[in-house]
């Protein structure tokens, strides 16, 4: 990841932030902040899951790669 994206997705993250804190802040009461934070609770746990199954394809095909590299699996496709 270059500079760029990084920087691209810390200003996201902060936009995001700032959004939530902006929409909490103007919720009626603690009751509706409680429902608010949770439901983007789980929107985030969602994201980060979708994120972990990518992950583990990618370890996998990783695991395949440097298995059949070292001459330790055959290539039957």
């Amino acid at each position: 990841m270059d500079l760029k994206s990084m920087n691209r997705g810390y200003q996201q993250g902060i936009c995001e932030a700032d959004a939530c804190r902006c929409e909490l802040s103007s919720l009626p009461d603690d009751a509706a902040r409680i429902c608010f934070l949770k439901r983007h609770r789980r929107k985030l746990m969602a994201a980060l899951h979708e994120a972990q199954e990518k992950l583990s394809c990618i370890d996998y095909i990783i695991y395949e790669l440097e298995r059949k590299q070292k001459g330790g699996g055959s290539d039957e496709s």
